[in-house]
């Protein structure tokens, strides 16, 4: 990529940190001192028909500074050939600015960054706090060469380091904040164990089965070891998942539906409960393995085979499998209901040694 003279993009980088509200903020001479460019020299469009699209193209430096988020990384896909699938992104910049304040850094804060991606966020990081507070880390070693000369040709230096985000990394520890870029189902304890009494985790907690169904956690580590908080909205949009595999995407199947095996019965809950928010979270925080249909015709599977599908008004609903999937939905709704059926915000989330703990306010906790 021909370098840009810095007429070309410090106006654009300016113009992006006052459309997403960056400017005037802590993070705003971050949003504009720092090219997105050099972190995004090729994109790649949405859609069945997915082609690259790099600086020669006219389309790219506007779109690079849009507030849109834009597939940097594809891989061939292992189940599908001839087909590709999204390993990386960078973000939604109004996303990333919202995770950053919410992440409510101080000077002298040291920061792991779970995800290193582009190297765009790292970068952010290292010219708001300084290179020598942040660490980043990535499960792919060929993004964190790509971030780590991208950074250098910037002038930063941050810790850079090939690893599994699951791990944190410890050589750094302890850490006053930890941020990850991808969204988990369960937050690793390693995060919690490496950050010091008084920081804080913030991920995106969200099913691997129902990407829809999730939001941001922010997590007060406290100095019993555990850490504990709630979730929180930022921005539109959420993070691509974890990869616990460089070859193969992170998915919950579903079981092949014989419809023999299908009954019908009747419910006093129709399916359009399920579409909101608040008791679609609270079922997949009692059973992380389910997938919630996203849209149309309420729609829960398990791996088991179990499944279930309800019209929006109470009346007939069809199930199958060993288990009645629909009978959670009601005892889930139960308990959602006496709760004062709260929306996701109002839920609380613990992490210790033995494993993460999503609850509803006044009601019993449901581990994942």
């Amino acid at each position: 990529m021909t370098a840009l003279a810095p007429q070309d993009w410090q106006p654009l980088a300016a113009s992006l940190a006052e459309r997403i509200g960056a400017a005037g903020t802590p993070w705003g001479a971050a949003f504009a001192a720092v090219p997105r460019h050099v972190f995004v020299p090729s994109y790649w469009t949405g859609g069945p028909h997915s082609t690259e699209v790099g600086a020669e193209d006219p389309r790219w430096l506007p779109t690079v500074y849009s507030d849109e988020p834009l597939t940097v990384q594809r891989r061939p896909h292992p189940d599908h050939p001839g087909s590709t699938w999204p390993t990386s992104s960078s973000s939604r910049p109004s996303l990333m600015l919202d995770m950053l304040q919410a992440l409510e850094v101080d000077e002298g804060h040291r920061v792991l960054e779970i995800g290193t991606g582009t190297g765009y966020n790292a970068a952010l990081l290292a010219s708001r706090l300084g290179e020598d507070r942040v660490v980043s880390i990535d499960i792919d070693p060929d993004l964190v060469a790509l971030a780590r000369g991208r950074l250098h040709g910037l002038n930063l230096h941050p810790v850079l380091a090939a690893a599994d985000g699951a791990h944190g990394w410890p050589a750094g520890a302890p850490y006053d904040r930890v941020i990850a870029t991808h969204s988990v189902e369960a937050v690793p304890y390693p995060w919690v164990a490496q950050t010091r009494p008084g920081g804080l985790v913030l991920v995106d907690v969200r099913s691997v089965g129902s990407p829809h169904v999730g939001r941001i956690a922010r997590l007060h580590v406290h100095e019993d070891g555990t850490a504990r908080g709630g979730f929180t909205h930022c921005g539109d949009g959420a993070f691509m998942g974890a990869r616990t595999r460089l070859d193969r995407p992170e998915v919950r199947r579903q079981s092949h539906r014989d419809l023999r095996d299908a009954r019908t019965r009747t419910s006093r809950v129709g399916g359009a409960e399920l579409k909101n928010p608040g008791l679609a979270f609270a079922v997949w925080a009692a059973e992380p393995e389910v997938i919630i249909a996203p849209s149309g015709a309420a729609d829960i599977a398990a791996p088991d085979g179990s499944w279930a599908t309800a019209p929006d008004e109470p009346g007939q609903v069809q199930v199958a499998g060993p288990r009645d999937l629909w009978a959670l939905v009601e005892d889930t709704r139960t308990h959602w209901e006496a709760a004062g059926r709260p929306g996701i915000e109002d839920f609380t989330i613990t992490v210790a040694p033995q494993g993460q703990t999503i609850a509803l306010p006044h009601d019993n906790a449901a581990d994942v």
